[in-house]
């Protein structure tokens, strides 16, 4: 089944490769692109088995229909060695410039480290924050809707804001209570200086049948998490440029207790930033840009513990177009548990490709 979907993904990658742009009678505009991301990694884990191996870590295609001129659809599946899944299926209104809603299957716009492209992210993973919170149902894909809003700007300063209601389970799984997520998040650009300052807020409850409640069913107090976070870019010349991206996030971690029966969950806090160095030289043949990013990431999975997990990585990686990329780093881990520790790194080379 799996090389089944992997010969359609290449007919449909190889008919990308045109640059499609198809009208037909169901849309103005029709395109298709995709992603494959393959390397080869060397575990640093003592008795780690395998120690090293070839991997895909992520490959799929894109679909995306322009309906009429303010209303757009999207369709992003992934396919893996291991696993094929439909990461979104959303339909995207825009009735004016300064609004747009959404409504299917999308990401929350919640966490930076998940809001932005892993192509652009500068880490081998995504933070260790968005796969936690994604666990906790905060960050990751889920069937819902969401409102984005753009205030005109005013003294060089840009205001939006986005608001969404979700089922609160990753990718749409049958759902096992009665309770909806709620998704906030702000920012504030400056654009004279590229600088961008973000908040958000993730807040749900959990529920569950309980014979012995005269309703039948129960319900935890409201679970919650923030995050702020910043991002700004620097360019020096044509030849150079700078990238500072960083996030903190505190919450709590109803995954621990039982929040049903009213027990109060642990908080949880986290932060990472990522500072990547650009050079663009324009007088070399098949080299579009070179950039070297050292990453610092850090979560504790409850305060009241002494456990942690920290991340050293720095990655250089070559651009010899701006869609295909070669990078080669290394991922320093610190694994602290309440009567251990566990000091590796991996290695890591890779290959990126989008069309």
């Amino acid at each position: 089944m799996f090389y089944r979907i992997i010969s359609v993904f290449l007919l449909i990658a190889n008919v990308a490769i045109a640059d499609i742009d198809v009208e037909n009678n169901l849309s103005e505009k029709f395109k298709i692109g995709g992603y494959i991301d393959a390397g080869f990694t060397e575990f640093g884990i003592y008795n780690a088995i395998p120690s090293r191996e070839f991997a895909i870590r992520r490959s799929g295609f894109e679909l995306n229909a322009e309906i009429v001129e303010n209303l757009k659809a999207e369709i992003k599946y992934e396919v893996r060695p291991d696993d094929s899944f439909l990461k979104d299926a959303v339909v995207i209104w825009e009735p004016v410039n300064w609004s747009r809603a959404r409504a299917g299957q999308f990401k929350k716009q919640t966490l930076l480290g998940g809001a932005i492209s892993s192509w652009d992210l500068g880490m081998f993973d995504r933070p260790l924050v968005y796969d936690f919170s994604e666990n906790l149902t905060y960050a990751g894909r889920d069937l819902g809707i969401d409102l984005r809003i753009d205030l005109p700007e005013f003294s060089g300063i840009e205001l939006r804001g986005n608001a969404g209601v979700f089922n609160g389970d990753e990718r749409g799984n049958e759902r096992s209570d009665d309770e909806l997520l709620y998704t906030f998040r702000g920012e504030l650009s400056i654009p004279s200086v590229d600088l961008v300052l973000g908040t958000s807020l993730a807040s749900h409850r959990q529920g569950q049948e309980a014979s012995e409640e005269p309703s039948g069913y129960a319900v935890s107090a409201r679970q919650n998490a923030f995050s702020a976070d910043l991002s700004l870019d620097y360019k020096i010349s044509n030849w150079y440029n700078l990238s500072l991206v960083g996030e903190m996030a505190i919450g709590d971690n109803w995954s621990l207790v039982d929040v049903v029966a009213g027990e109060e969950a642990p908080s949880f806090k986290a932060y990472w930033g990522t500072f990547t160095a650009f050079y663009h030289p324009w007088r070399v043949s098949g080299i579009e840009t070179v950039s070297l990013a050292v990453s610092y990431d850090y979560l504790e999975a409850d305060t009241e513990l002494n456990s942690h997990h920290r991340r050293l990585s720095i990655i250089g990686s070559v651009f010899p177009t701006e869609n295909v990329r070669i990078r080669f780093g290394g991922i320093s881990n610190h694994v602290s548990e309440l009567i251990s520790e566990e000091d590796y790194t991996d290695f890591i080379v890779e290959a990126g490709f989008r069309f």
